[in-house]
């Protein structure tokens, strides 16, 4: 069952961005807030998504969606200089964070209101990227100035001091639970190839080169069965590829080979498991123009063209209802959002 998962997520042709969709989407404001670079959300529970975004004033700017409407952006503190990072602990809470003077600021939302803001000691050089490690418990990663990863552990009641990890990152990194009691991460290194390694047990495995030749940033996320992950690149050529761990042995034969899933897109996808062995992909095309590609667990629908205007990577997160939430920063910085499929 894991080879099948992951073979059947990337054998597909490639398509071009499509006017056409397999269901129906709907652009929905998110307020008059403004943002600067690319939000990240999380779920909280069915129906409740939250996200972060840096404001113009360089605030940690919050909001939540309960599957219809939007709340209103609200700043919880100021100083930040990354793009945040926001994942759910699988307890209910959702930890967001962000790199603050080269440190980690932290705040967490337990359903209700968000706590006073944590700083965590460190000497970062890109944005955090921030999963589910166990329950309760939150793995942050990001890369350092010698170009290795810097990581700290939440251990459930505070964090721990930020180790090393020796690597050559040229990307921040994209961490994603494997729902399988393990973190795995991905950076983007020299010669455009694409790293990944596990965290698993308390330690982290060993770096393995899946090849291609991706640029910005790459995105991983669970296919939420078997601790199988898809990571996402963009392409020099614009398109949009994967390659999936079948969730079996750390080793290369585990991962698929990046497969193009098509696309003109100005920046990579955001995908997101809407339930277990299904995708839902966000991307902003070449023309501004916010598309969607899913995965119903046998093939994929192709890019279809929902609408709006925006810049950038949108951040994509599960309703728990079979649909998700994207949210995207528009041309004019203002701050929107997609609902399907």
């Amino acid at each position: 069952m894991k080879k099948t998962i992951g073979y059947q997520l990337v054998v597909c042709a490639c398509f071009l961005l499509t006017p056409s969709a397999w269901a129906t989407w709907s652009v929905i404001s998110t307020g008059n807030a403004t943002g600067i670079g690319n939000p990240s959300c999380a779920p909280v529970s069915n129906n409740l998504v939250v996200c972060a975004v840096q404001s113009g004033t360089y605030s940690l700017m919050v909001n939540q969606f309960d599957g219809t409407k939007w709340s209103k952006w609200t700043s919880l503190a100021g100083g930040i200089n990354s793009t945040p990072s926001c994942t759910s602990d699988g307890a209910g809470n959702v930890f967001c964070a962000a790199t603050a003077g080269g440190s980690l600021l932290v705040t967490t939302f337990n359903g209700t209101k968000w706590s006073a803001p944590t700083k965590v000691k460190a000497s970062l050089y890109s944005a955090p990227s921030c999963a589910q490690y166990q329950t309760g418990h939150v793995l942050c990663v990001a890369r350092n100035v010698n170009g290795g990863l810097a990581w700290s552990l939440f251990h459930g009641k505070s964090w721990g001091k930020f180790g090393k990890l020796s690597t050559s990152a040229v990307s921040a990194p994209s961490c994603t639970t494997d729902n399988n009691k393990g973190v795995i991460c991905a950076i983007f290194t020299t010669g455009n190839n694409t790293l990944v390694n596990r965290f698993a047990a308390g330690k982290w495995n060993v770096f393995l080169n899946l090849g291609g030749l991706a640029g910005g940033e790459p995105d991983c996320t669970s296919l939420d069965s078997n601790g199988s992950v898809a990571c996402y690149a963009k392409a020099w050529n614009s398109g949009i590829f994967v390659s999936v761990f079948d969730g079996g042995s750390w080793a290369n034969s585990s991962w698929s080979k990046y497969v193009s899933l098509g696309g003109s897109v100005n920046d990579n996808a955001s995908c997101t498991a809407q339930a277990a062995g299904e995708q839902v992909c966000g991307a902003i095309g070449v023309d501004n123009a916010f598309y969607a590609d899913v995965f119903n667990g046998s093939q994929w629908s192709n890019w279809a063209k929902v609408g709006g205007t925006g810049v950038g990577s949108p951040s994509c997160a599960p309703l728990g209802t079979g649909q998700v939430v994207c949210v995207f920063t528009g041309a004019n910085n203002q701050l929107t959002s997609a609902v399907g499929p």
